[in-house]
């Protein structure tokens, strides 16, 4: 093994509610090309906090 680490991001799986609100939101901004972007933060003593934005370019450290 050459000490390398692989990394396959999982598919985020959105219901059909989650998807047509998602679709409202991105509307809203008026920017169709905007994308979900989800991060985990570290939250001290109450574990991480989760959150989300729209982004409307992909970084190269995305998954």
């Amino acid at each position: 093994m050459s000490g390398a680490e692989s990394f396959v991001p999982t598919p985020m799986m959105l219901s059909d509610s989650a998807r047509k609100r998602l679709q409202a939101l991105i509307e809203e901004e008026g920017k169709p090309v905007l994308k979900l972007r989800v991060y985990v933060t570290g939250g001290g003593c109450s574990g991480f906090q989760y959150g989300f934005d729209f982004a409307e370019d992909v970084a190269e450290d995305d998954a």
